[in-house]
């Protein structure tokens, strides 16, 4: 197993959960603080973002109990650049601050490695997950939401 399969596992998890799945673009996104990470869901039109929390002790086809938190113009309170990642919150009190990066490192939890075929794992039990494009495509999406939420409050 390696990244590419993880992007796979992940993709499926977030796949069983939404109906309209093949609308998004997925990233990987990982909260401050304690939780499970997020697998991301995003589109332009119409604008919204899904929180998708995934169990990576349940891959495959992790089912989390977590709701998604679905975010778009109708619900969104805050949106915000934080310099290393995003502060979400929508009117309904839901709130959260996470990062996108290139290359996450992913811990490797009993059940990934029970799917490691021919694997040795790197030195601190991780592995690396290459979104750098996808990455990119979602900070110029991020970018492009807080703009046009800040356009509706424009004089």
């Amino acid at each position: 197993m390696d990244g590419e399969d993880l992007k796979y596992l992940l993709r499926g998890a977030f796949d069983s959960r939404v109906i309209n799945h093949g609308d998004f673009n997925l990233v990987y996104g990982q909260p401050s603080g304690a939780g499970n990470p997020w697998t991301i869901g995003y589109r332009r039109q119409p604008l919204e973002l899904l929180l998708c929390p995934v169990d990576l002790d349940a891959l495959p086809g992790a089912q989390d109990e977590q709701p998604i938190a679905t975010v778009a113009l109708g619900n969104v309170a805050t949106l915000a650049d934080t310099g290393t990642g995003y502060q979400v919150e929508t009117v309904t009190g839901f709130r959260t601050w996470f990062e996108v990066s290139s290359t996450p490192r992913v811990p490797l939890t009993e059940s990934l490695r029970d799917l490691l075929t021919g694997r040795v794992p790197s030195e601190d039990d991780s592995l690396v997950i290459e979104q750098g494009q996808d990455a990119e495509d979602f900070h110029q999406f991020m970018s492009y939401f807080m703009d046009t939420l800040d356009s509706y409050y424009e004089v």
